[in-house]
This record gives structure tokens, C-alpha cells and sequence, in this order.
């Protein structure tokens, strides 16, 4: 099978949509093409092909939906896609600066449409999409193998820590005071964000903060930046929300974090409460599963562990064969 794919460049979930499943299939005697900016690396490289994969083309760029169009005459396309973006409100700021206006979302109802197939992360995206196009598959997220067996660096200090971008000011806000709760009770434990700078919503002065390492240029970085004995993963619930991935409590896991997460959709099919995480469905948990963990040196490692082995069932090594069958049956 020839594929050839086109993406931003440089998102992260470019890199988990389209560089590392179809790097896999290149791996497995498929004959894999990736661009590295939009269309025009698709046009460049146009020829005859088998399937032609878009993350998010004519969708960022309303220009590049005609350039999407007649790409239909050199292969099957697929339209890749993992936001909802006709739910999009406001306090999701980096979605809704990139949705909001009126071409933007018209452009990616029809690149879905004229596709022959979307491809989504979550089931409740599909739901989404199938308004637009009736052949969607769900393909998870998910992470390279060698994660599961990589060794997290561990410091003097204890952490919990919390990754995300800037569109999680409201998510933030569910965990900022029982945050700033156990780090006075705890004071041999610090927290560190990784990211998007929320030190001024936590306020506490043992708290540190990263940059993103882009996972697109560095995957090990990304991943040696993710040194949490504690992983958060908060999220305030909304109809954007619900089409989310796991894919902040996957990167834990595989990291042999244990997390605490928000008991709504994206979550609570991933994280085995009690055993690999902690689902919390009242505010007042969060404080409580942070100090049962901070106590508890065999819990948390004994369900990092857990949590460990149950990602490696997400690995892309162990679902590669999804992209490929859902590319495949385009061609019969």
C-alpha cells in the first residue's frame, strides 16, 4: 500500500495522528510518504497513491480545501481529525482562535465530506463526524513501545506535576487549591507544570514550571520532561471535552506515573480505578487521593506499575494493524 500524508509540522498530535502510526506501517512493507507542511508537501509530491492522509488540511487554512479537493483524482483520501470543532467555546482559546470563524468551520465540513474516509481518536468524536461523512473510524492515540520501558528520572524531591497547553485555564482551576493544599501539608513534596505557565493560578512557591519539549522534535525529551511521582489530570466537563482523548493519562502511564483523573468520558475508560489511577467524582478527592498516594511509597509504586503494564496494550506497535486495516478497506 502507498500512503502519503501531509500534516502541520508542528503539533504534537500530528505527531501521535500521522508520524508515528504510518512511520509503523512503513516499518511493516507499506510504502509511506510523510510531509511536513500541509499541502503544500502533498502537492509536491503528488503522484499516483494508494491513500492520501490530511491531518486537519483545509481545515487550519480554508485556502487549502481546492488543493484538498483535486488530490481526490491521485488516491483514496482520509481526513484526519482529533478536536471537535464545531463545539469549541471560548476559554478553549487555542481551539477557538484556529475554529471560530465561520470558512474555517465550513472548510472542515467539507474536506470531511469529499474524504473517503475520517479518521477520529474517540468514539464520541465519530459520533461528531458522521454528520459530515458516514465512514469514520476510530483509531486511538497512542505511544511508541519504548516508552513503557523507559526510566523516568527521579528526583530528591517528591513531585506532582500536571502537563498540558494553554487551553486548560478552566481544567486548571479544579486542582489549584487542593494543590496548594497538600504542598502545606506535604513540605517534602513540590509540584511542576509542564507547558503552559499556571504558576500564577496554584500561587505556591514550591512549585516549578517547564516548557513544552515539542514530542515532533524530541520525543525523549518530551517524555524525561514528564518527572512526576503524581500525574494530574484534571478536566471540566463541556461538550469540546467529551470528544477528548486519553492521551494525558496514557503518557503517565507508560511512564509508570499513577495519575488522578477526572471521573468524565476521556478518562474513565482508561484509568482502573484504584489500580492504576485514581477517578475523582467530588472536588473534595483530589486533596484525599493526593494524600493517600504522598503516604503510601508502595501504592504509588506498586499502581505506576499497573498503570505501566496496562498502556502497554496502547502501544503503536500493538495497533498499527488498526491504521492499516482502516487504509486497506478503502481499496476494496
Amino acid at each position: 500500500m502507498r500512503v502519503l500524508a501531509g500534516h502541520d509540522g508542528g503539533s504534537g498530535c500530528a505527531w501521535y495522528r500521522v508520524v508515528l502510526p504510518l512511520s509503523e506501517l512503513g516499518k511493516h512493507g507499506h510504502q509511506v510518504t510523510i510531509g511536513t507542511a500541509g499541502t503544500e508537501a502533498v502537492r509536491s509530491r503528488r503522484g499516483q497513491f494508494d491513500v492520501i492522509v490530511g491531518s486537519m488540511l483545509a481545515g487550519h487554512d480554508p485556502s487549502q480545501l481546492g488543493t484538498w479537493r483535486r488530490l481526490s483524482a491521485h488516491g483514496r483520501l482520509v481526513y484526519e481529525i482529533d478536536d471537535d470543532p464545531f463545539s469549541v467555546e471560548t476559554v478553549n482559546w487555542q481551539a477557538y482562535s484556529t475554529f471560530a470563524r465561520a470558512d474555517v468551520i465550513d472548510s472542515v465540513s467539507h474536506a470531511a465530506e469529499v474524504a473517503s474516509l475520517v479518521t477520529v481518536t474517540t468514539e464520541p468524536l465519530a459520533r461528531v463526524m458522521r454528520q459530515h461523512n458516514p465512514n469514520v473510524a476510530v483509531l486511538p492515540n497512542c505511544v511508541p513501545g519504548w516508552v513503557c520501558d523507559h526510566q523516568r528520572p527521579r528526583r530528591d524531591r517528591l513531585r506532582v506535576g500536571w502537563a498540558g497547553g494553554a487551553s486548560h485555564g478552566r481544567d486548571i482551576q479544579l486542582v489549584t487549591r487542593p494543590v496548594r493544599e497538600f504542598l502545606n501539608r506535604n513540605p517534602g513534596w513540590d509540584g511542576h507544570l509542564v507547558g503552559t505557565d499556571y504558576r500564577p493560578a496554584v500561587k505556591h512557591d514550591r512549585v516549578g514550571f517547564t516548557n513544552w519539549v515539542s514530542v515532533m522534535g524530541n520525543p525523549r525529551a518530551f517524555y524525561e520532561s514528564l518527572d512526576f511521582d503524581v500525574g494530574l489530570a484534571p478536566l471540566q466537563w463541556t461538550v469540546f471535552a467529551s470528544s477528548k482523548s486519553c492521551i494525558k493519562a496514557l503518557e503517565y502511564a507508560a511512564l509508570g506515573i499513577p495519575v488522578i483523573a477526572t471521573d468524565a468520558e476521556p478518562y474513565r475508560d482508561f484509568v482502573v480505578h484504584g489500580v492504576t489511577g485514581f477517578l475523582v467524582k467530588r472536588d473534595h478527592e483530589w486533596l484525599g487521593y493526593l494524600q493517600q498516594l504522598a503516604a503510601d511509597a508502595g501504592l504509588r509504586e506498586s499502581m505506576g506499575a499497573k498503570a505501566r503494564e496496562h498502556a502497554r496494550a496502547f502501544t503503536i506497535e500493538q495497533n498499527w494493524w488498526r491504521w492499516e486495516r482502516a487504509y486497506s478497506a478503502l481499496l476494496h
